[in-house]
């Protein structure tokens, strides 16, 4: 009797070893939530760009409504119309301490009046490289990735117009 009683100690210390390390644990997780929550400081430095300074770094996103062609590298389907509602372009910085780290993504849609195959067509000739799938709408990307930048174009029925989206992932010096 006295061996079982030494046992079921031994069990209900680990037991309580590893509730106070949860607890400590959470505590310390609110703790830095906290921390982090009372000293993220949002600059907007104009109505097109923003800083957000944590304790860790901080991030600067800027609006960017120029956009062209040569901004992803791929050339735009002849006659196919720019969706100027359709404006989806921003840059961002990321600096933590001695760490700087940017990059910009850049997109925009097109319509053309074409069908998706004379579209899909017009891609293939033009990027015969780039790796082509088969999207579950029906629709194609064409996407090619080098030197950690990531061009993308998808093409796809749209009511009877074809949509081309561009799209571009990257540092900003390759964009």
């Amino acid at each position: 009797m006295h061996r079982n009683s030494r046992r079921g100690g031994a069990l209900a210390g680990a037991l309580l070893a590893i509730v106070m390390l949860g607890v400590l644990g959470i505590v310390a997780l609110v703790g830095t939530g906290l921390y982090v929550a009372d000293n993220i400081r949002v600059t907007d430095t104009d109505s097109r760009s923003a800083t957000i300074e944590t304790p860790f770094g901080a991030i600067r996103v800027r609006d960017n409504d120029r956009f062209g062609p040569e901004d992803v590298g791929v050339p735009i389907y002849p006659g196919a119309t720019r969706d100027r509602h359709c404006r989806k372009i921003a840059s961002f910085r990321l600096d933590f301490g001695d760490t700087h780290k940017a990059f910009e993504v850049s997109a925009a849609t097109y319509h053309s009046r074409d069908s998706v195959e004379r579209v899909t067509e017009f891609y293939r000739d033009r990027l015969p490289h780039w790796l082509i799938s088969q999207k579950e709408n029906g629709g194609l990307q064409f996407s090619l990735t080098k030197h950690g930048y990531r061009r993308m174009v998808a093409i796809c029925d749209d009511d009877g117009e074809t949509r081309i989206a561009l799209a571009s992932v990257g540092e900003p010096e390759s964009n």
